[in-house]
């Protein structure tokens, strides 16, 4: 028999189950994200606003067999703001395959969220998985295009020794001469700083212009932006300062994906300017950031390309269009749900 309820356990037993539960089903597939406990404790654990009744957990014989986590989200929904949650971490123990552990985990988050309101689940699935399967399934889910990335490599030769492809190898060992190794020049750091709690009401302002082309996707409070930006040693903001106004930002953190051996990669989540930034001064946030990149050990910096994120900027700083092989999904909608028509995504990669 299987029981869905909370979940009981912490950062670290939850990194434990999903890591071995996604190293089961996705190592010989590509590159695995290694979701460590710091990562976890700053998504969900130790975020306040991620009350814990959206940590599902099944269990059964007293033997944790799958979990679902979700974090509420303030979801921009057409032109409007509406209650909604991000979830991701969905996983089932091979061991209790044929026992319907998703499908009632999926019932139990679907109940929550009625209860509190929620519209949908927003979330991303990776191209050919046992999620996007199972999802595809799940009546009433919605797939939108793929999420292509930006990507900059600091180090083309353990990027290449890294890659599980023989393709992707020889790409990144033949382009070693044109790629931007290290750290990339900046001729002054000036006006770029830390990010202090005092920022947030002129961040939250760049997030909300940042965000004005998005119909579908993840939204931000000041309470979750706040959390988002400064939250321990796991997320890394930096702001650029001028006339002693802040008028753009930059925020990433970085993970560890594993495939060939282990890989250190800056995600970056948000890049906001106010529009009197020209775009030389964009330039120069950008290439700081990816300099503190570099000094936390990045191999290379990602960026999922969408309607926030300017081309030119990024292309004029050296970053690439790549193939992201995961797509947005909408799961377990409420029944009054008011679809936007050609959505415009943003949302994070977790």
């Amino acid at each position: 028999m299987v029981e869905v309820r909370t979940y009981e356990g912490d950062a670290v037993d939850a990194s434990r189950f999903v890591n071995r539960v996604w190293g089961t089903y996705y190592a010989a597939r590509g590159p695995l994200t290694d979701f460590q406990p710091r990562m976890l404790d700053w998504f969900l654990f130790g975020n306040r606003l991620a009350t814990r009744e959206y940590r599902l957990a099944a269990y059964s014989g007293g033997k944790l067999a799958g979990v679902l986590f979700a974090e509420p989200i303030r979801l921009r929904l057409g032109t409007r703001a509406v209650e909604g949650t991000y979830g991701s971490w969905f996983s089932v123990d091979p061991a209790f395959r044929g026992m319907d552990v998703g499908k009632k985990l999926a019932e139990t988050m679907a109940s929550r969220q009625r209860e509190r309101g929620a519209a949908m689940m927003l979330g991303c699935l990776a191209d050919g998985s046992a999620g996007e399967r199972f999802w595809k399934k799940t009546a009433g889910t919605r797939t939108f295009g793929a999420l292509g990335l930006w990507l900059h490599v600091f180090d083309a030769a353990a990027v290449a020794r890294w890659s599980t492809t023989a393709a992707e190898r020889a790409l990144f060992t033949l382009a070693r001469p044109w790629l931007r190794g290290g750290a990339p020049s900046v001729d002054t750091e000036e006006g770029v700083r830390p990010y202090r709690p005092g920022d947030l009401p002129a961040c939250m302002a760049l997030v909300e212009r940042m965000t004005e082309p998005v119909s579908l996707g993840y939204g931000y409070t000041p309470e979750r932006l706040a959390h988002q930006l400064q939250y321990r040693d796991v997320p890394h903001t930096l702001v650029l300062e001028r006339d002693g106004v802040v008028r753009g930002l930059v925020n990433y953190y970085t993970l560890q994906m594993n495939a060939r051996g282990p890989l250190t990669i800056a995600m970056v989540d948000l890049l906001a300017f106010h529009d009197s930034v020209p775009r030389v001064e964009q330039k120069r946030l950008l290439r700081v950031a990816m300099g503190d990149m570099v000094r936390q050990g990045a191999g290379c910096a990602a960026m999922l390309r969408g309607p926030c994120v300017s081309s030119r900027l990024m292309l004029g700083t050296g970053w690439v269009p790549w193939a992201g092989g995961t797509r947005a999904m909408c799961v377990l909608p409420a029944p009054d749900v008011e679809w936007p028509t050609s959505p415009r995504v943003f949302t994070h990669l977790r």
